[in-house]
This record gives C-alpha cells, structure tokens and sequence, in this order.
C-alpha cells in the first residue's frame, strides 16, 4: 500500500519534537541533580556532627562543616553558617540559593533559582 509523503514528514517531525524534549529533559537533569545531591550530602553531614558535638566546640564544628561546604562548592559564605546551642540543644542550619542557567551565544540565561534550606538539631551532653 502505498503511503504519502506527508506522512512520513509527520512521523520525522514527532520523532524530532521529541528528540528535543527527551534531550531537554536530560541537560536539565545533568544540570539540576547536582543540586539536590549537595543539599542531601550536607544534611547527612551536618547530622553527623551532630552525633558527635558533645565533644567539639562551636568551632571545630563549623570547621567540619565548612570542609564539607567547600567540597561540595556550596556558594556560601562563612557567615551563612548558623550554629546555636543552647540548653544542650544544638541547631545548625544554612540557607542557600543554586542557579539552574544556560549560556548562549556567550551570555548566561538564569532559568530557575533553587533555594535550599538545611537545618540539624540534636541534644548534646
């Protein structure tokens, strides 16, 4: 049976139309899961510390955390890092914004901003 041409240019342009979307789809991700994974790889961190704060002063654990900060290239300052313990609680927390862009022609588009907000609590001795 003989088929028409316009109908294998429809079949060209839906496997083209969803070319684009599936590689959409697949640049976004490579771009936006770093994200998520530096938010969860810092949460674990700082319940880590947590767990052992009882004998850490403030400092030596904002120095761990910030080790861990840097590693993950968190764009953070020192500062942004709140430590607070009080009546043998301790709470660390940290908020920060990732920017989910592309560049084009040489000039960087800003798509989304991804706020991310991370806090710890525990009980220490």
């Amino acid at each position: 049976m003989p088929t028409r041409q316009s109908q294998k240019g429809a079949g060209k342009l839906t496997t083209l139309v969803f070319a684009i979307i599936l590689g959409a789809a697949l640049f976004s991700g490579y771009k936006i899961l770093p994200f998520y994974y530096r938010y969860f790889e810092l949460q674990n961190q700082m319940e880590q510390v947590i767990r052992i704060a009882s004998t850490l002063t403030d400092a030596e654990v904002r120095e761990k955390l910030w080790y861990h900060i840097q590693h993950n290239d968190i764009p953070v300052e020192p500062e942004d890092l709140k430590i607070n313990r009080e009546n043998s609680i301790l709470t660390v927390s940290l908020e920060w914004d990732e920017i989910f862009f592309i560049t084009f022609r040489g000039k960087d588009y800003d798509l989304h901003t991804f706020h991310f907000a991370t806090r710890a609590e525990g009980r220490v001795s």
